[in-house]
């Protein structure tokens, strides 16, 4: 689906080699890890950026086919929606639409496979490799929220991102995120930092922010909230700061804001990692692609663009009018 996508819109597509699968680094097959790049190619300018990550553990399908599926709708709808239109004129949007294939491809055999390939741990069995969402540098294995043991789901790996996959969304975060926070713990990022930063998961109905390892709140945590129940406003969801579903070290939500200071979030999707069709299509669709929209709106200033006030019910005087005519926009400002 990616690769017909950008192959019939290549001013707004590019697909992106960011590194490989462990099976591939050491030449047992495997892929290489790849990121959709939309945008409109003929407006050069800085823009803002919105990355998703999606199903990096590998038994959470509905992550995968839900950012596909944003990415056809923002594709299908540029020259047609004026929202969708402006987004991809000036805004970039980064999807990273099969963040563990390697172990992917394993719960296609109908294996509950949550981790990536690497045979080096648990070798030959089922429980290999390591918990990639538990594998990142930032406060990895540092607070009881990950496992040490090899063969257990949230094995966190022999050391801070020792995973290829790892290293390459890392390595593609500093890439296109400015560092925004210094590293003391409770420095915050600046009111005007920018970008977000969503990993989509399944399942549990949720939208979860920084920080994950410890009950202190983040030196953002007000705006993070803000932004979240935002996010949950549209899909329904419960907010709340990640360590309130369980404590989790060296995740990417944690890495996103803790190394860089970008809005970064973790959104759990329905109510089962195989979701049925009718449930994806009739629930989980339609509540999330608001939610993803939203989220590109505001990648320019998220910890000052959701506090409002919004601008709703918008309506133009005529739906069209001759050149040099005038036309009024109405809109009504509301900050509740």
């Amino acid at each position: 689906a990616a690769l017909s996508l950008v192959f019939t819109n290549q001013q707004l597509a590019e697909w992106i080699d960011i590194g490989d699968t462990w099976e591939k680094f050491n030449h047992v097959g495997g892929y290489d890890l790849r990121v959709l790049r939309l945008t409109n190619e003929t407006i050069s300018m800085p823009k803002p950026v919105l990355f998703i990550t999606a199903s990096i553990h590998a038994r959470e399908y509905t992550p995968a086919e839900l950012t596909t599926r944003f990415a056809e709708y923002l594709v299908a709808n540029y020259g047609i929606d004026a929202d969708v239109t402006w987004l991809l004129d000036y805004h970039e949007i980064h999807l990273m639409l099969q963040s563990n294939p390697d172990g992917r491809k394993r719960a296609e055999t109908g294996i509950s496979w949550r981790k990536n390939a690497n045979n080096n741990y648990c070798s030959n069995t089922d429980s290999r490799g390591a918990d990639l969402n538990r594998n990142f540098e930032f406060q990895w294995g540092c607070c009881g929220g990950s496992s040490g043991s090899p063969c257990a789901e949230t094995y966190r790996g022999p050391s801070p991102a020792s995973e290829p996959e790892t290293m390459a969304v890392q390595a593609y975060l500093r890439s296109i995120f400015p560092d925004q926070r210094d590293d003391p713990l409770n420095d915050p990022a600046p009111t005007d930092a920018t970008g977000v930063y969503l990993d989509i998961h399944s399942y549990s109905q949720l939208v979860l922010w920084p920080w994950g390892f410890t009950n202190d709140l983040a030196p953002n945590s007000t705006a993070l909230q803000t932004l979240g129940r935002k996010f949950a406003y549209f899909n329904s969801y419960s907010p709340s700061q990640a360590i309130d579903l369980y404590p989790t070290d060296g995740t990417t939500d944690d890495f996103g804001y803790g190394d860089l200071g970008v809005a970064s979030y973790t959104f759990e999707l329905g109510t089962t990692f195989f979701e049925s069709c009718g449930i994806f299509e009739n629930e989980i669709l339609p509540d999330n692609l608001p939610a993803l929209l939203y989220a590109a709106k505001v990648a320019r200033t998220p910890y000052l663009t959701p506090a409002g006030p919004e601008a709703l019910n918008l309506a133009l005087s005529a739906s069209a009018v001759a050149p040099g005519e005038p036309v009024t926009l109405t809109a009504t400002l509301n900050d509740t």
